[in-house]
């Protein structure tokens, strides 16, 4: 199974123009693995393998009763969350003093589980099961995420949601900072 003449293909060609439009110089490549992630070392983004192949969707829909970004929507939501962590990792952005006050240490470790709470208006909602809030990691990425994302209208979302709101500030000022910038 290969990327190349597939929709996964044209939705990383769309996120790297997204990038491009906003003059963020990483170019996102993607290889096949066994499910979504982004490695610190390199700035790419792994896709599961059943993604790939329209057969393999369909036996991944029978036996996990889900395709997790099998539609180009769902896709998008994905590659620009493993884009935050790019970009993040990229730039060396959790080193920053107020990127830790907002966002928290990315080297903290994972929980082995985390209670959501779906009230909360600390953190964006951008993929499902309220993922901002299992680390500060994914907190960024998220809400980067929601940053990127063509006509969101993130400040007008979030208007009401004060935590939430400062840390979309906080990355529309970062990107700003770091366009046309090269990379680390």
């Amino acid at each position: 199974v290969r990327l190349d003449r597939t929709f996964l293909a044209d939705c990383l060609k769309n996120l790297n123009a997204e990038l491009r439009k906003r003059e963020i110089l990483v170019k996102v490549h993607g290889w096949v693995s066994d499910e979504w992630f982004s490695a610190p070392e390199t700035p790419g983004i792994a896709f599961p393998f059943y993604l790939a192949h329209p057969r393999l969707k369909r036996l991944e829909r029978k036996m996990m009763f889900e395709v997790e970004g099998g539609t180009r929507r769902e896709c998008m939501q994905l590659l620009r969350h493993e884009a935050g962590h790019v970009v993040e990792y990229a730039f060396a952005l959790h080193k920053r003093k107020r990127f830790q006050r907002l966002f928290g240490r990315a080297g903290d470790p994972y929980p082995d589980h985390y209670r959501p709470d779906p009230s909360s208006k600390k953190h964006v909602q951008h993929l499902r099961r309220w993922y901002a809030q299992c680390h500060p990691d994914e907190d960024f990425a998220e809400t980067f995420a929601v940053w990127l994302t063509p006509r969101s209208g993130w400040k007008k979302r979030y208007a009401e949601w004060p935590r939430a709101l400062e840390k979309l500030e906080y990355i529309d000022e970062l990107m700003a900072e770091i366009a046309g910038a090269k990379p680390l």
